[in-house]
């Protein structure tokens, strides 16, 4: 019994570099340096982990989708929707003298203010040329939100037919939900989804 332990402790570091020489050459048959070799076969220790500290969270960079626009503001600025990026967006496009658009804007500005401070943004979009039926429009609602004008190229971007459409947007600007037209028995399919895109 004691020569087996002997000689166990004797073959031990014999058979330890026989298997260190063995990754060594395995390591530079692919071309790796040991050390990138030892990294794939070696878990890294929880404390190793906790030793650098958390990751820092970088921002990710705006990707544009087909959604993107960017239009002159009635206010004099611009509206550009990567300005949004990360969060859920909900656009009108309207015309000023469309009745159903007059009719909706009441509503959007309502769930505009009423998902506000949970993440949800609201844009407007004339598909007028002149600033002055984007900002008419504005000041007959009391719209905050911003008032987009010369829409008529991002109308047919999303493929509208008409106005109103009011259309959905997830965090990612993906088209979640549209709406043709408006009637006062989607306001509650539109608060639905806004619930759902501001998740």
């Amino acid at each position: 019994m004691k020569n087996a332990k002997v000689f166990i402790l004797a073959t031990l570091p014999v058979l330890t570099f026989i298997y260190a020489c063995k990754k060594t050459e395995a390591a530079k048959e692919t071309g790796q340096t040991v050390v990138a070799a030892a990294v794939e076969t070696e878990p890294v220790s929880e404390t190793t982990q906790t030793k650098k500290g958390p990751a820092k969270e970088t921002k990710k960079a705006y990707v544009k989708k087909e959604t993107h626009f960017k239009l002159p503001d009635c206010a004099g600025g611009e509206v550009d929707l990567a300005d949004y990026g990360g969060k859920p967006v909900m656009l009108m496009f309207f015309t000023e003298t469309c009745p159903y658009c007059r009719k909706a804007a009441p509503f959007i500005k309502k769930a505009g203010e009423l998902y506000k401070g949970r993440g949800l943004n609201v844009i407007a979009i004339s598909l007028d040329d002149e600033a002055s039926s984007a900002a008419d429009f504005a000041r007959d609602f009391g719209l905050t939100f911003p008032v987009a004008y010369q829409g008529a190229q991002v109308s047919r971007q999303y493929r509208t037919r008409g106005v109103p459409y009011i259309f959905l947007l997830t965090k990612d600007h993906a088209i979640y939900n549209v709406w043709a037209g408006y009637d006062e028995s989607f306001n509650e399919e539109i608060i639905s989804g806004i619930k759902e895109a501001i998740k």
